[in-house]
């Protein structure tokens, strides 16, 4: 009988190369999806901080569009301070220069009867005339905010339905947590349930507070919302809004944040620059924000 000698397997070399070639594309693939993962986790990263820095300058950027008052406390520095290249906490140089912001005549003299130097006072605009004269803020001007309130005005139909009893008129004193002191408080309330309304002039309050990576927001009212709160003086607490902030750290030891402001006075804008740090990763908002209220920067 004759024997069969043709061989349909591998041989040992074709083997090994076959197994090389199976590792080689596995190794190119496992790259692939390892580079892919990366890519999203990157891409879902950056679109969180997107929509955190978003999501903040729209808060600041409505508050501001619809203010009475605007002031801040801030800085300006010898030279423009860089957040592109920076991480949170990194030191820079520069000289400080600490000041006041005050959007009109009425907040300056607000800021100055609360014992704030008349000298660490500024208008927007400018104010007064010869010697004393203050020239206005350039819009070049950077204010590095440690803190700016915003006065909005509360319409009273917001209320609903008010009640046809006859009101009586409330008095108190608040200790104002902004200038410090007590302040005047008057109420109307109506007299059939005890329940409050709100005054045609109340006042909504958002003070934004930037401490380092941190920012707090406290909302309340000049005029509170309940009968009980006008003996008492409640208000709102500084709630921690975010902590993404990139901030430097100023050769004299101040930390300051990137939540930056400049003043174009003569066109009712302000402008709004706000650097975030979030996960290694570095975003800029920034943008001219129109106010409504033509009266708020006392434009000539």
């Amino acid at each position: 009988m004759k024997k069969n000698k043709s061989n349909n397997g591998f041989t040992l070399i074709e083997l090994v190369i076959a197994i090389a070639m199976l590792a080689f594309i596995m190794t190119a693939v496992s790259a692939l999806m390892g580079s892919s993962i990366l890519s999203f986790r990157k891409t879902r990263s950056n679109i969180s901080i997107q929509n955190s820095a978003q999501s903040v300058y729209d808060k600041m950027s409505d508050d501001i569009m619809q203010a009475k008052r605007i002031v801040i406390y801030g800085y300006e520095c010898s030279t423009d301070l860089n957040f592109d290249g920076s991480k949170p906490g990194d030191a820079t140089s520069g000289t400080l220069s600490y000041y006041y912001y005050a959007s009109d005549e009425a907040a300056r003299a607000d800021l100055k009867a609360h014992g704030v130097d008349e000298t660490k006072i500024k208008v927007f605009s400018g104010y007064g005339s010869g010697s004393t004269a203050q020239a206005p803020i350039s819009p070049s001007t950077k204010i590095y905010v440690e803190k700016i309130i915003i006065d909005m005005s509360v319409p009273i139909d917001e209320i609903g339905a008010v009640d046809t009893g006859s009101p009586s008129l409330i008095s108190g004193t608040r200790t104002d947590h902004i200038y410090g002191g007590n302040v005047k408080l008057n109420r109307i309330a109506l007299t059939s349930n005890g329940d409050a309304i709100y005054d045609v002039n109340d006042t909504l309050r958002s003070t934004y507070t930037f401490e380092g990576k941190n920012m707090y927001l406290e909302n309340r009212y000049a005029l509170q919302t309940k009968k009980d709160d006008v003996a008492s003086g409640v208000l709102g607490e500084s709630n921690l809004y975010t902590d993404v902030f990139n901030y430097l750290k100023i050769s004299d030891d101040k930390y300051v944040s990137g939540c930056i402001v400049t003043v174009d006075y003569k066109n009712g804008a302000i402008g709004l620059e706000l650097n975030i740090y979030d996960k290694n990763m570095r975003h800029k908002t920034s943008g001219m924000i129109k106010l409504r209220n033509s009266d708020v920067l006392d434009k000539d």
